[in-house]
């Protein structure tokens, strides 16, 4: 029989911090000290975040005033619903060797789908103190028909396999065995394998020819030669030692044999390995690259030419420092380059000065993009940051609308309509005007009302100067800004709409705006794009964003090209003539709207 019923008391130090986990993704600190001040005094709650998308980590730590409440809680809460998600409330032990050593924890597997985190606390609570206990469920919140359960003591684990081992729970026969890691799983399966998975070898061949051929290394069981109509080009074979098997491993593997491997290839022979296993050992490989490759600095090199190679990369960068690697992005399908690419560095200095070299530099006839590189995730978080804190944009040169003493525009500076409403300001020959002067921003745009465009006129975009034809068939449109002292919530007067030109025929070709080396839509010229002043080249670089951006997003299309205006110029200009990559940032600019208006 079981021990007598224990409870999961406290720790034998006084703790009054508890771990509070599988939370959903919207509980905050305020949810949960609602929740946990019926209890007694609560010191301090943190709701544990991603450092770079500030989302919630599903777990929080709560500090109790007093140390009999903490041990309340978890006799009285643990496992209670928090925003319809039950919760598991455990004591915090910041020393993680107690967790990683494995004493007092146990594997159980075979449970049916209704057996969740409480049900199992409540069959396995009889045989000591359990510190943790949980049921590993899918991303739909289904159970995967296993979970584990941390015993205080050994002697409790031990007992609860002894006795629940083999028996049945809910009309289902269980497992019940120690909790090995997997690392220390597949160190005992490297010393005691017996089967081995073979490739490469001659279309034709048989079953008998490959047991011929592997009887030679020891004592074959069987031969499994994976055929679907026609052989797929893999096989299993069972030896009836390990010895065998790790033989014919070493003198087989990555070797031509006449008659067996198949013809320009050599013979692959390695140890079996279930798709578990090989997933586990793949994400272990990627992490320790990562923790090596921490400690040196990755560039990202965009805006490259389809003749530039990885070795070509190398060689221009490697004047700067020691390379660790460099590797050119290709298309695995059509096997082309997708025009970016990673150089690491490995002194912190060397690539700082390669950044700041090689920055606009051109290579192959195409400025290169430089920067330190950053993950998917950073990045996303800097546009949300970004956008939330409104910030505008204001290209490198660009004149500062100055504020009069009402929140009037004073000067020569006119304000044009903002469809950001507040955030990113567009370019002056977008909001159709396409004036030369710089970009103005206002002080502050909350209460201003902005005048709306009437429907069906689309943006406006004056490509062939003041009063050009619309973008899609649309008017031009120039809003003027506030006259001098005007205040704020006061609304904008509209200017008399400028005598538009006679309409251009169907199919009949557009006039270029000034400098602008093309009608929209077209790759920029990057040599004339350079004699350029720097208001004029963000002006014609988000004409020609807006026109691309309009077709794919035409709601959002003036925020889009606002947000992406923020960008180097080089690596607008890649944007422009790569569609696939356009869609990808108008695509991720549309996923950060989109969570900030939710």
């Amino acid at each position: 029989m079981a021990t007598p019923a224990a409870t999961t008391s406290s720790p034998a130090h006084q703790s009054s911090s508890l771990y509070v986990g599988d939370l959903a993704g919207d509980v905050t600190e305020a949810n949960l000290f609602d929740v946990f001040r019926e209890i007694g005094p609560v010191l301090s709650i943190r709701v544990c975040r991603d450092a770079s998308t500030k989302k919630s980590l599903g777990y929080a730590y709560v500090n109790f005033q007093n140390p009999l409440d903490a041990e309340r809680t978890i006799e009285t809460m643990n496992f209670t619903k928090i925003k319809d998600k039950a919760c598991r409330i455990m004591w915090c032990r910041r020393d993680p060797a107690l967790r990683k050593s494995g004493v007092g924890n146990i594997f159980i597997k075979n449970l049916t789908d209704n057996i969740d985190n409480k049900s199992l606390h409540d069959t396995f609570l009889s045989f000591g103190t359990i510190l943790s206990c949980k049921v590993v469920t899918g991303p739909d919140g289904k159970s995967k028909g296993y979970g584990f359960v941390h015993f205080a003591s050994q002697d409790a684990a031990d007992d609860a396999v002894e006795k629940v081992n083999g028996m049945l729970l809910n009309g289902q026969q269980v497992f019940v065995g120690k909790f090995e890691r997997k690392d220390h799983k597949i160190g005992n399966l490297v010393k005691t394998y017996t089967n081995l998975y073979v490739k490469h070898f001659d279309p034709t061949i048989t079953d008998e020819d490959l047991k011929k051929f592997f009887d030679k290394f020891g004592s074959v069981t069987s031969v499994n030669l994976m055929t679907d109509g026609e052989t797929k080009g893999v096989a299993f074979i069972s030896f009836s030692d390990h010895e065998a098997a790790s033989r014919c491993v070493d003198e087989c593997n990555e070797r031509e044999f006449e008659g067996i491997s198949q013809e320009g290839k050599k013979l692959y022979v390695a140890r079996h390995q279930k798709k578990a296993e090989r997933i586990h050992l793949k994400k272990a490989a990627a992490k320790e690259r990562a923790a090596q490759y921490m400690k040196y600095v990755n560039l990202y090199v965009k805006n490259l030419d389809d003749s530039v190679s990885s070795i070509t990369l190398k060689e221009v960068f490697q004047e700067y420092g020691e390379i660790v690697s460099a590797k050119v992005m290709y298309d695995t399908t059509a096997h082309v380059s997708k025009g970016f690419g990673f150089v690491c560095f490995k002194e912190q200095d060397a690539a700082n000065t390669a950044a700041q070299s090689m920055n606009g530099r051109v290579l192959s006839g195409k400025p290169l993009y430089v920067a330190v590189a950053q993950r998917k995730e950073a990045r996303k978080a800097q546009l949300e940051q970004m956008y939330r804190s409104g910030r505008p944009f204001i290209p490198p040169g660009g004149g500062m609308a100055q504020q009069g003493p009402q929140g009037g525009m004073m000067g020569q500076q006119q304000m044009r309509n903002n469809p950001m409403a507040g955030q990113q300001q567009m370019p002056r020959s977008i909001l159709g005007g396409g004036m030369a002067g710089g970009l103005s921003r206002p002080a502050n745009m909350g209460g201003m009302r902005v005048p709306q465009m009437p429907a069906g006129r689309g943006m406006g975009m004056g490509l062939g100067g003041v009063g050009g034809v619309g973008g899609v068939g649309g008017v031009g449109v120039n809003m003027l800004g506030m006259q001098r002292g005007a205040g704020l919530g006061q609304q904008l007067p509209m200017q008399p709409r400028p005598q538009l030109p006679r309409p251009v025929a169907a199919g009949a070709a557009m006039p270029p705006a000034p400098g602008a080396g093309g009608p929209p839509g077209v790759g920029v010229d990057p040599s004339r794009l350079a004699t350029m002043s720097s208001e004029q080249q963000k002006n014609l670089l988000g004409e020609r964003l807006f026109t691309k951006i309009s077709e794919l997003q035409p709601a959002n299309a003036a925020k889009i090209t606002g947000m992406l205006l923020e960008m180097d110029n080089s690596e607008i200009l890649n944007l422009l003539d790569s569609p696939e990559q356009l869609r990808d940032k108008v695509n991720e600019a549309v996923r950060v709207l989109t969570e900030h208006n939710s």
